[in-house]
């Protein structure tokens, strides 16, 4: 059966390129001729590219991402081109001036090392001075500074004895005195024993309470029977032995620290002492 539209004799191949139900006939290419029309005018062999200057468009207007020489005739933009490192001589500055930097704090490290390790003065070996000398035993330097302070107090006592006995060859001379002490290095009494430097401070003790205290070195004196002894008396003027043993009892000192005793140049020790009772 057959339409108007569609033969019955149009091929089932044709038919399946006609999806809208119009007939399509066949088409054979064998019935047009190409030359008739020119055609091969337009071969590639003919068309030659060189023939169309691109330097009589001005192609700068569309910029260098909106047109390109490599996308003529293409129908497509080019690629945007990466861009490129700059050049010239910066990169090769920046490097130096860092590899200088270093040089400088490393320099300056090494001579801060360098002073730290030196000190201010250097060592001897730098200076050229001889090593410090060992320190002398704890025992040596304690016995040296103990000698000296009892050597000091001698001499004191000596110069004081000295001033005290122009005194008694003058006015006092052969006069009664109130004997209130008498030490010598060595001696053990009071629960110690006795050196020239206890028997100054007792001497200084005695002066500073009461004013008339002299020093009398026993070695000069006849009136003593052993020399050796720093002797230390209140000389007041007393008229006689009895005088002297009442500032005794008066200033609360007993027999065994204070009696009546005379000073003289000439005399001997026999009747120069007498005691409390």
């Amino acid at each position: 059966m057959s339409t108007p539209e569609r033969p019955d004799d149009v091929s089932a191949e044709a038919a399946q390129y006609a999806p809208t139900g119009r007939y399509v006939p066949e088409y054979d290419t064998t019935q047009y001729d190409p030359n008739q029309y020119g055609l091969n005018q337009y071969s590639p062999t003919q068309h030659d590219p060189i023939q169309h200057d691109l330097n009589q468009y001005d192609l700068n207007q569309y910029g260098p991402t909106q047109y390109s020489p490599a996308g003529y005739g293409s129908g497509y933009p080019p690629f945007p081109q990466p861009p490129q490192p700059p050049r010239g001589g910066t990169g090769r500055a920046v490097l130096l001036g860092v590899a200088i930097a270093c040089i400088v704090v490393l320099a300056a490290a090494a001579v801060v090392i360098w002073m730290k390790v030196a000190g201010p003065g250097g060592s001897d070996e730098e200076q050229g001075s001889p090593p410090a000398a060992a320190a002398a035993p704890v025992t040596e330097t304690v016995t040296s500074v103990v000698v000296d302070a009892e050597s000091a107090a001698a001499t004191a006592l000596t110069d004081r004895a000295a001033a005290d006995a122009a005194d008694f060859r003058g006015p006092l001379n052969n006069r009664w005195t109130a004997q209130i002490s008498a030490k010598r290095p060595g001696l053990v009494a009071e629960g110690r024993t006795w050196d020239n430097q206890a028997i100054l401070a007792e001497f200084d003790a005695a002066r500073g309470r009461y004013p008339q205290v002299r020093l009398l070195d026993s070695s000069d004196w006849p009136v003593f029977s052993d020399s050796g002894w720093w002797v230390t008396v209140s000389a007041q003027s007393f008229a006689g032995p009895e005088a002297a043993l009442s500032w005794c009892v008066v200033n609360g000192l007993d027999r065994d620290h204070c009696f009546a005793k005379l000073v003289s140049s000439t005399g001997s020790p026999d009747g120069s002492t007498l005691y409390q009772r």
